[in-house]
């Protein structure tokens, strides 16, 4: 039996027909029991069956004379429910988003609503459509910040294939909360797919109301782009974990984020003038190379995957974390008072993810502070008409220079860039041959498999000739979850986190990169030529019981407290004494390079000179800030900048590398373009 309650507009059909309730039951009892299974609690598990069931029964049905603003509201209101179940498959809420950009959130999702409808005019068809995206675009960064600690952003649509590839050595696991918004997700489409609405006529309101909706979603996007009215908005400009979405909405989220891809020109620049304020900065400054004909040594450069040394950083913030042993007992046991050694900290611009910005830190001594926040240089900004390196200056001094990293030779577009760069050779994933399965760690191509194969290119070279090589590494690379990993794994506990695997998962995997560093400096050792190696790491992994728990920093934590979470280690070990003035314990990754080309004799560029006046007064930068020599930090961003004079002349110079193509000084760089 069918009774009807009518009212003018709205109809609520409610089937009460023995055949039809039976199976409607089964289907609520299907989708609590999934629910369980799912590990979903059984309260919300048996609430998401019984408003299954009550949707099943009860439908609703709209007349055909509702008048067409009327739809248009049903579709509002719709498209809230549709945002607010997105917000919770994020896990992220949508209570401290704040009214007003709660309300540009609904307007952002309304222009694609409304241009569905317009198109088909079937609402069943694109409340479906909109609703299933966002679900996918909502669990989509639910585990985006699972692997990298912060949310989807505007700039990953120019990676979307490394993401790929990188996600592969992953393993996730869908929240809660989020599993709780697919059971309402659920709830939802089948209320929206029982009821009845309005045919599928075409009028000329529908598409006047649509086309309003959908200008007034780009004037919104225009607004959020161009941060017009920022300071009463209040836009969050944090990216750890969900705190954009949490804050702003996913929708003015994405839009903000693509504001800060703006390549905006520093305040004061001159193009014409730059040469002379270059000059007048490095008058009686610049020194050339030794003219002395010493063999030079051969340069190896480890850029070590997520290495850092978080028991070191642990200890010097006097937290009281206990290791029952050093995961890198190696590395601590090279003392700089050795005269072949000098070891201290960096400070990485990146937190667990996006190496290739330090990558490009230290091949080209530019710094990720003076570029869009959390973007990625390699994908976004990188030509062969702007790029420059110190691989050309080791070229240049007769060196063979090889580029290596142990996996998929697109992952941030390295084939292109390497070959931009320079390099006489490269070598990726392809290129390892007749492996064993001892020479894979954690699914990867390990440290010592790596290092093994720049041992052999040091044997097979002409002896005459010195090799500089630039390794990135990949073991230690996120995902943190115990694939293939056994109890004996695990060597290290920390008192009051064994059970915490995770982190014992890196803290192996950082004692066997340890190992193989000890490996390959023995090797070394005993070699015949001068050989010196540089190892470094590029970040620290995104595992926040590291900051919160380790070094006690928390998103609420001062600017400079959270730079604990860019420190990794750096050492030089050479087979012969080296030295360098300016080495200090505390550096940024911009300014090894620096010291590598003073060690070594090799010459520079206007540019390399530069660098190495600035770190004169510059003891270290990276994109959240600089310290001066007397450890004070001075927080900065790209568009509120704080920079001292040598820092605004440093942001001048990397613009006019970048992004000037008018007057770009190709010769203060060493740009070799399409030459």
């Amino acid at each position: 039996m069918q009774t009807d309650k009518r009212n003018r507009l709205f109809h609520i059909v409610c089937d009460t027909e023995r055949k039809h309730l039976a199976v409607y039951a089964a289907l609520s009892a299907v989708l609590s029991i999934v629910s369980l299974i799912l590990g979903i609690n059984w309260i919300i598990s048996l609430a998401g069956g019984a408003a299954l069931m009550l949707f099943l029964m009860f439908r609703l049905r709209v007349d055909d004379a509702l008048p067409v603003p009327f739809r248009f509201l049903i579709l509002v209101i719709f498209t809230v429910i549709i945002f607010m179940l997105m917000q919770t498959a994020i896990s992220c809420g949508f209570i401290l988003i704040g009214p007003v950009k709660f309300v540009m959130n609904i307007v952002l999702l309304l222009g694609l609503v409304s241009l569905l409808w317009m198109v088909t005019g079937n609402v069943k068809l694109t409340v479906t459509v909109v609703t299933v995206l966002c679900f996918i675009i909502g669990i989509a960064d639910h585990l985006v910040v699972q692997a990298r600690s912060f949310e989807i952003q505007f700039s990953d649509l120019s990676s979307i294939g490394t993401a790929v590839e990188v996600a592969g050595g992953y393993s996730f696991e869908i929240s809660q909360t989020s599993r709780t918004a697919v059971i309402l997700g659920i709830c939802f489409i089948t209320f929206v797919l029982r009821s009845h609405f309005p045919s599928h006529e075409r009028s000329w309101h529908r598409t006047a109301i649509s086309l309003g909706a959908i200008t007034l979603t780009v004037l919104c996007a225009i607004m959020i782009y161009t941060q017009l009215w920022s300071s009463a908005i209040d836009y969050q400009d944090k990216y750890w974990k969900y705190r954009g979405s949490e804050r702003n909405g996913f929708w003015v989220n994405i839009i903000y984020s693509a504001s800060a891809t703006r390549v905006t020109v520093p305040e004061g620049y001159d193009g014409e003038a730059l040469p002379e304020h270059l000059e007048d900065y490095l008058a009686d400054e610049k020194t050339e190379p030794s003219a002395a004909e010493k063999k030079k040594p051969n340069v190896i450069v480890i850029m070590n995957e997520t290495f850092c040394d978080v028991h070191n950083v642990a200890k010097y913030l006097e937290t009281g974390i206990n290791f029952s042993e050093s995961p890198t007992p190696f590395l601590d046991s090279l003392s700089d008072v050795e005269d072949n050694i000098m070891k201290g900290h960096a400070l990485a611009s990146v937190y667990g993810g996006n190496t290739a910005n330090s990558e490009l830190e230290f091949l080209t001594e530019m710094s990720v502070q003076f570029i869009p926040r959390n973007t990625v240089a390699y994908n976004l900004y990188m030509k062969q008409e702007n790029i420059f390196s110190i691989v050309d200056l080791f070229n240049d001094a007769g060196y063979k220079t090889v580029g290596m990293h142990p996996e998929n030779r697109t992952n941030w577009q390295r084939d292109r860039i390497y070959s931009y760069y320079g390099f006489d050779e490269t070598y990726f994933a392809d290129d390892f041959t007749d492996l064993t399965e001892e020479d894979y760690f954690r699914g990867h191509i390990s440290d010592a498999a790596a290092y093994r194969k720049v041992e052999e290119l040091y044997e097979q070279k002409d002896p005459d000739e010195p090799m500089f090589a630039f390794v990135v590494t990949m073991q230690n690379h996120g995902g943190y979850l115990g694939t293939g990993f056994t109890p004996e794994d695990y060597v290290i506990n920390v008192e009051g986190y064994e059970n915490y695997m995770s982190i014992r998962e890196y803290l192996a995997s950082i004692r066997n990169s340890d190992e193989a560093l000890r490996e390959l400096v023995e090797y070394f050792e005993n070699a015949d030529e001068e050989t010196l190696i540089l190892f470094y790491g590029d970040h620290q992994p995104s595992l926040s019981n590291i900051a919160s728990k380790f070094y006690h920093v928390t998103d609420e934590s001062s600017q400079r407290k959270q730079q604990a979470k860019y420190v990794v280690p750096y050492l030089f070990w050479a087979n012969y004494p080296i030295s360098c003035d300016r080495a200090t314990p505390l550096t940024s990754i911009n300014y090894l390079s620096s010291w590598l080309l003073d060690m070594v004799d090799v010459g520079g560029t206007d540019f390399t000179e530069f660098v190495k006046k600035t770190n004169e007064e510059i003891m270290a930068v990276n994109a959240m800030g600089w310290f001066d020599y007397g450890y004070s930090f001075h927080e900065t961003d790209y568009v509120n900048q704080n920079y001292s004079d040598t820092l605004t002349l440093y942001s001048h110079l990397q613009y006019n590398a970048m992004f000037d193509k008018e007057r770009k000084l190709v010769d203060v760089f060493g740009i070799r373009g399409e030459n």
